[in-house]
């Protein structure tokens, strides 16, 4: 009986539903299933875990390097070392160039004296200093760190810092230095990178009591900057510059090394 069931129920047919279930591979046009020519671009799934896949895009507030230009003013003192005080305020544009920032800036220059420069005009003593002028400068950055900041002060947005080392040049003109010169004379100094005699002689009533007068007309100067931009625009930068004596070698009279401290408020456009 149990017989007779068996060779029932194997000629039967199987129930909808039950048959197996085969799936055919999916095959790129032109490709082979287990193509040897595929074997060597393999990789292990432990070893693509220790690899590095990609990199991440720097994170950015506010792309300063997209922009078209930017213009501020700023105030500075310069810390001559001597008995003179010295402080200018100006203003300035600033062009992205890639990752460089290109800045102009013109500015005047206030000095004034103090007790001890009246007392050292007492004495024969003279001390290097340079008296009340314009300055033109010429800037040009190099970020050498940047990123995203967040405040602590929740009303403070967040920021991009862009920390970079600065190198300059200063162009130092005083008012009335060039009269009674000719033409032939005053193209000859401007590109001098000292003051003439003549515009030394006519610079006499601008000094201070006690100063000898620093006869450089150009002043090479590097340092580093910390530019805060903030959107849409807005952006202060501290700067601290060093001026480098490099026409000291020429002879004269010069102030050697100093500092500038600077700082300015902008926005970018």
């Amino acid at each position: 009986m149990i017989s007779l069931l068996a060779l029932v129920l194997v000629g039967l047919p199987a129930a909808p539903g039950d048959e197996p279930r085969t799936e055919t591979p999916k095959l790129v046009p032109g490709a082979k299933l287990d193509d040897p020519a595929l074997e060597r671009h393999r990789t292990a799934f432990d070893a693509l875990t220790e690899r590095m896949l990609g990199t991440a895009s720097r994170a950015v507030r506010f792309d300063w390097r997209k922009k078209t230009v930017g213009v501020g003013a700023f105030g500075s003192q310069l810390l001559e070392l001597n008995n003179f005080a010295s402080g200018r305020v100006g203003g300035f544009a600033r062009m992205p160039l890639g990752d460089l920032m290109a800045e102009i800036g013109f500015s005047r220059v206030f000095v004034w004296g103090s007790d001890s420069t009246d007392k050292l005009a007492m004495t024969p003593y003279r001390q290097v200093g340079r008296p009340s002028r314009f300055e033109l400068d010429f800037n040009f950055g190099y970020p050498l760190a940047e990123g995203v900041v967040t405040p602590r002060l929740g009303f403070i947005s967040a920021a991009e810092l862009v920390f970079s080392v600065n190198v300059g040049l200063r162009y130092m003109f005083y008012a009335d230095a060039l009269n009674g010169a000719s033409a032939g004379e005053v193209a000859t100094a401007i590109f001098s990178p000292r003051l003439t005699a003549k515009e030394l002689d006519n610079m006499a009533p601008l000094r201070l009591p006690g100063m000898q007068l620093d006869d450089n007309r150009y002043m090479p100067l590097v340092g580093f900057s910390l530019d805060v931009y903030f959107q849409p625009g807005l952006f202060f930068s501290p700067r601290v510059m060093l001026a480098l004596p490099i026409f000291s070698g020429l002879g004269g009279s010069d102030v050697k090394w100093w500092w500038e401290l600077n700082l300015s408020l902008g926005w970018m456009l």
